[in-house]
This record gives C-alpha cells, sequence and structure tokens, in this order.
C-alpha cells in the first residue's frame, strides 16, 4: 500500500502508521519500506508502513539500483511505487518517523516541530548511525543500505513491539 489513502487512515481499530522517509524517496526509503513491511510480518506484526521524501521528484520510479538489490534479496519494490512529496497529514497520522540521517531530523523538527518527539534515525540502535544516501554511487552502495537498513528495520520492529506502539495480529 503506498498511495496517499494509505497512510491516512484514521480512526479507531486502525493499523498504526509507520512512516520511512529519505530525501528524495527513490533509494533509501523505498527499500525501507519494504524492508520494515518484511520485518512486520516476519513478526506477525499489525502496522502500516508508507515512505514519503523531504525533497521527492514526485511520480519518479525508485532507483534501478534500489529494485535491484531488493529484488535480489527477496523483498521487492511493488512495480508501481513512485516518490511522494512528505506533508503535514503524513506527519501526524505515523506513529512513528523513521528517517536515514540528521540532516532529515533537524529538517523536520525545523518545519514540523509537532513530528519531532516520534522521528529518529532508521539505524538508531545500531549506535545512531546514519545511512548514507547512494543516489549517484554504484551498486555496491546500495547493497550497504540495504544492510543497514535491514539491520534498523529489524531492531525498529523489536522495539515498537516493546514499546506497545504496534502489535502482534490477532
Amino acid at each position: 500500500m503506498n498511495t496517499v489513502s494509505s497512510a491516512r487512515k484514521e480512526g479507531a481499530g486502525m493499523a498504526p502508521q509507520l512512516l520511512v522517509m529519505c530525501t528524495g524517496n527513490v533509494c533509501r526509503s523505498p527499500i525501507g519500506e519494504v524492508m520494515l513491511r518484511h520485518h512486520l510480518a516476519l513478526a506477525g506484526a499489525d502496522a502500516e508502513v508508507f515512505s514519503r521524501g523531504l525533497g521527492a521528484p514526485a511520480g519518479r520510479a525508485p532507483h534501478p539500483f534500489a529494485v535491484q538489490v531488493s529484488d535480489a534479496h527477496g523483498v521487492p519494490i511493488p512495480a508501481d511505487k513512485r516518490a511522494a512529496q512528505v506533508n503535514d497529514i503524513d506527519l501526524r497520522v505515523a506513529v512513528a518517523v523513521l528517517v536515514m540521517d540528521n540532516g532529515h531530523r533537524h529538517d523536520i523538527q525545523r518545519a514540523y516541530p509537532f513530528a519531532s518527539g516520534k522521528t529518529f534515525l532508521m539505524a538508531h540502535w545500531q549506535g545512531n548511525k546514519e545511512i548514507d544516501d547512494p543516489i549517484h554511487s554504484p551498486v555496491e552502495a546500495f547493497e550497504q543500505c540495504w544492510v543497514d537498513i535491514d539491520a534498523g528495520c529489524k531492531s525498529w520492529v523489536e522495539k515498537l513491539l516493546e514499546m506497545g506502539l504496534i502489535k502482534r495480529k490477532a
């Protein structure tokens, strides 16, 4: 579910929304979106995941290397995934916002101060590691992003379950 409407579900009984963000929503956050869904499914957890960018070229398909690496690991990015710009509503509905670097966190704190307390680095549990943007890099940089994002997503699912922000499916 990567449509705007999936990010805006509200009301009782709806699954918590988790937002994954990067700069353009074409490299790191599409990988993070599918990887977080993958780890949620493995844990039997109930949550919706969507991704956005702070400076997204709206409508652009994910980077070919992001698609290649995701496919190679068996967690493909959907063919219809397109970059989307984050907005106020996206940040309000999300129970957690996972970003790739401290620049993203500072930009959110400045532009959307209400979301500051729920915005964290994807690799927070890996020593507050930042995940570099691979946009102009060879495929090996996308492989490293995959490794870093995979570790971050796995940790976040465990921690969100412990904190009670997400729950296992009944």
